[in-house]
C-alpha cells in the first residue's frame, strides 16, 4: 500500500468531531464555516467577515482557553464552535466561561458597554448531552 493510499485510508475513518481533522477541514473555509452557521442558527444570510481555527485567549494569571473555530459574521456578531467529543467538557458552564472571555477581547478600555457586541459559544457534540433527543438545542441568557 502506497503512502498516498495509507492516508486516504486513516482519512476515511476520521469525523469532524476529531479535533486535528476538523481543524482541517476548516482551516481558511469561509463557505464551509458559514454553511455550518446557517444550518445550525437556521439561516440562509450568514455571511463570515472573520474567521480562525484553534484561536487562543490566554489569561495571564488564570486559566485561558483555545477556540475551535471562531467566527464573524457581516454583522460584527461573533461565533466560538466548539467541537466536542466528550459530554463532559459540553456544560453551560463552559459555554459561559468562553462567553465571558470572549467579553474580555471585545470592548477596549473605556469603551461603553452599550458598544459590547453580541457573541454566541456553539457546541457540536457527538452525543445528545441534554438527553432530551433533539438535534439542537438553543440555550439563552436572561434578565427575569
Amino acid at each position: 500500500m502506497t503512502v498516498k493510499e495509507k492516508n486516504f485510508k486513516a482519512i476515511a475513518k476520521m469525523k469532524l468531531m476529531n479535533d486535528t481533522f476538523m481543524s482541517a477541514v476548516f482551516d481558511n473555509n469561509i463557505k464551509g464555516t458559514e454553511l455550518l452557521l446557517n444550518i445550525i442558527l437556521n439561516r440562509t444570510d450568514m455571511i463570515v467577515n472573520e474567521f480562525f481555527t484553534q484561536r487562543e485567549y490566554k489569561s495571564l494569571t488564570e486559566r485561558s482557553i483555545k477556540l475551535d473555530i471562531y467566527a464573524k459574521d457581516s454583522s460584527g456578531k461573533v461565533y466560538d464552535i466548539e467541537v466536542q467529543r466528550e459530554n463532559a467538557g459540553a456544560c453551560e458552564r463552559r459555554a459561559r466561561f468562553h462567553s465571558s472571555m470572549l467579553d474580555t477581547k471585545l470592548l477596549k478600555k473605556r469603551q461603553d458597554f452599550s458598544e459590547l457586541i453580541d457573541t454566541y459559544v456553539i457546541f457540536i457534540t457527538e452525543k445528545d448531552v441534554m438527553k432530551q433527543g433533539l438535534p439542537i438545542y438553543h440555550i439563552d441568557r436572561k434578565v427575569e
